[in-house]
């Protein structure tokens, strides 16, 4: 069961880490000039919402 509790806990920490990186990226893409750099913080944005975000609150409130 404790292992349960340490797979919660690295669960959060991911989740929160992109929870504070995903609006600095926000201001990246907002400042950002030429359509090459709009569209890596578009694929950045996206990868960091779906592969790190969203699996890492599932498996927070699965695992909590």
């Amino acid at each position: 069961m404790l292992w349960v509790k340490a797979f919660h806990i690295i669960a959060v920490v991911c989740w929160f880490a992109a929870l504070f990186y995903l609006p600095r990226l926000f201001v990246y893409h907002a400042d950002a000039k030429d359509h090459e750099s709009i569209e890596r913080f578009k694929i950045m944005e996206r990868k960091l919402y779906r592969g790190i975000m969203t699996p890492s609150a599932i498996a927070t409130v699965v695992l909590g």
